[in-house]
């Protein structure tokens, strides 16, 4: 099982390293002793971070995810009546003292996820084909976030380019893959119509971009997101939105 140190699965859970201390004891987490030391299962931080989500309501529907997503970016969503607009955005402020996990929470229904194996030599023709939008670690850079993935890949495309691109850039289906593959199949095409172009890429907003990287096992990774998502919820809190 992958594990976390007690700061760290703290820090995830927005609460003290005592308190995470206590959860293993009683069984909220699981775990094991090395020596002196914790090694907390980072699956059961995952659930124990659902738990405590579900506590503040369902995960928003992906036409919501992703409209959320292009409110905080201050996009225009002609798609949304007046009244959604209103209730969404209030839904969206009313939770910032409570951390980033929960919107996390309510974004996961934004696409689903594959993941597949892709030759590193191929991955800058991949992002820039016309039918993808770089998310999660493909937007760090872009979004200068301060990390680098050389020879990995996230992006997003619609479903009905999904065998197009496995054919044409020779993708072969890996849990352990150095592609994610968040695949939109609303048939809506949230992704594209919410894409910004940033740095001369095209991304999707930057709530998904974080979300994506509160996803990773990759501690660093993470707690980008948490910067990132941090960044924007401040913005919000202020009664601005943040653009870059």
């Amino acid at each position: 099982m992958a594990g976390l140190s007690v700061r760290e699965a703290a820090q995830r859970l927005n609460v003290n390293p005592a308190r995470v201390r206590a959860l293993l004891k009683d069984g909220g987490l699981t775990g094991r002793r090395i020596g002196f030391q914790w090694v907390v299962d980072d699956d059961s931080v995952r659930r124990r971070l659902d738990l405590v989500a579900s506590d503040r309501g369902r995960p928003l529907s992906r036409r919501s995810a992703w409209s959320a997503a292009a409110l905080l970016d201050g996009q225009a969503t002609p798609w949304l009546a007046s009244s959604e607009r209103s209730r969404l955005g209030a839904r969206l402020k009313r939770h910032v003292a409570d951390g980033v996990d929960i919107y996390r929470w309510w974004m996961r229904k934004r696409a689903s996820v594959a993941r597949y194996r892709i030759a590193a030599a191929d991955i800058a023709e991949l992002i820039a084909d016309r039918a993808v939008v770089v998310g999660g670690i493909s937007a760090s850079a872009p979004h200068d976030l301060g990390l680098s993935f050389a020879d990995e890949a996230e992006v997003y495309i619609g479903a009905s380019d999904v065998t197009r691109l496995v054919d044409e850039f020779f993708l072969v289906g890996s849990e352990r893959g150095n592609l994610v593959l968040h695949v939109e199949d609303s048939g809506f095409g949230w992704h594209q119509r919410t894409a910004r172009v940033v740095n001369g890429v095209s991304a999707v907003p930057r709530l998904v971009v974080a979300t994506d990287l509160l996803d990773s096992h990759d501690t660093r990774t993470r707690n980008a997101g948490a910067d990132l998502l941090g960044h924007l919820l401040h913005s919000m809190a202020d009664g601005r939105v943040s653009r870059d």
